[in-house]
């Protein structure tokens, strides 16, 4: 077990370099953010995974003392621990949506309010990976290493905000678009 733990750690460690490596290639705002959130979120699944390790060689020196219990308890805690932080839920590198299916709301994280869904979630589009400066690739690496699942979204909370970015991701204009030709 402490084999594949320490191997995780020297991986995750490597991929990181890799991420702030690369972040120096980054010619936008945007890909430099998500390669900081990135990196910041490898050095806590790195952290997260060295007391794993600790717990396991704690495990190890504990066997045959009273000791023991306590130690296997540890173990557990750290492990669960990793679980429920990183391989549940998806990690967002961007923006996120929290929605409350009970109450039929969602939380606006720009604004840190609840609002009522009425049927709309906040539409969460996916940025495109030639928009990340080569860091999609250096993602799904770090999923298969790691087993944690990412996004990385630009979310809106309203139609006319998704359909202003679109345009605006497009580059193209609506007006020249659903012109009558003839019409002026």
């Amino acid at each position: 077990m402490a084999h594949n733990t320490l191997m995780r750690i020297a991986q995750l460690s490597g991929l990181r370099i890799t991420v702030l490596a690369n972040r120096l290639g980054c010619d936008t705002d945007l890909a430099r953010q998500v390669h900081d959130t990135l990196a910041v979120t490898l050095a806590r699944m790195i952290e997260a995974q060295r007391r794993i390790l600790a717990a396991e060689r704690a495990l190890v020196v504990a066997r045959g003392t009273a000791d023991e219990e306590d130690a296997f308890y540890d173990l557990h805690h750290y492990q669960t621990a990793w679980y429920e932080t990183w391989l549940i839920e998806r990690i967002a590198l961007l923006d996120d949506y929290l929605v409350d299916d009970l109450t039929n709301e969602y939380f606006d994280l720009g604004t840190g309010e609840w609002h009522n869904r009425d049927g709309a979630v906040p539409i969460a589009v996916p940025v495109p990976a030639a928009k990340l400066c080569g860091l999609a690739e250096i993602i799904a690496e770090i999923e298969e290493i790691s087993g944690a699942r990412f996004s990385v979204e630009n979310v809106y909370y309203s139609e006319a905000e998704a359909e202003a970015a679109w345009w605006e991701s497009t580059g193209a204009n609506p007006d020249e678009v659903f012109a009558i030709p003839g019409r002026s």
